[in-house]
Formats: C-alpha cells, sequence, structure tokens
C-alpha cells in the first residue's frame, strides 16, 4: 500500500521512508501488515522499484516466519 493508505490504517503521519521495513500491527487484532509504494508511484518514479522489490521480498519472509509459527510482532 502507498503513503497515505500506510499513514491511515495506522493512525500516524510518520513519513513513509520510516514505515517500510518493519511489520506494523493492523487493527485491534494486530494483523501483520507490510508497508510499500504505490504501483502509480513506482510508474512516475522507476528508480524506487528496487524499494518496492525488497519490500516484497521482506514481505515473503514475514509470511514464511508466520507460516513456520514464529512470532512476527512483539
Amino acid at each position: 500500500m502507498g503513503r497515505i493508505a500506510a499513514q491511515n490504517l495506522l493512525a500516524t503521519d510518520t513519513a513513509l521512508a520510516r514505515l517500510r521495513g518493519k511489520v506494523h500491527a493492523l487493527g485491534p487484532r494486530g494483523w501483520p501488515m507490510i508497508v510499500t509504494y504505490h504501483p502509480a508511484y513506482l510508474l512516475r518514479s522507476p528508480g524506487e522499484k528496487r524499494k518496492a522489490w525488497q519490500d516484497l521480498l521482506f514481505a515473503r519472509q514475514v509470511y514464511g516466519r508466520i507460516q513456520s509459527g514464529e512470532r512476527v510482532l512483539p
């Protein structure tokens, strides 16, 4: 999700750069959430695609940890 969605869902005004690379707890159940760039932003800024790819790899790693029963949130 992009900056606006992430900031609204997490009820924060923290910059997207500071939200990336972490697992965030979403809602009362604390669902794990990964923040990345909006696809439209990537179309306008192709140089940022490498960071988005890193975010996807991180999300895949987190998903694998969840599947193995590991706790991903503090």
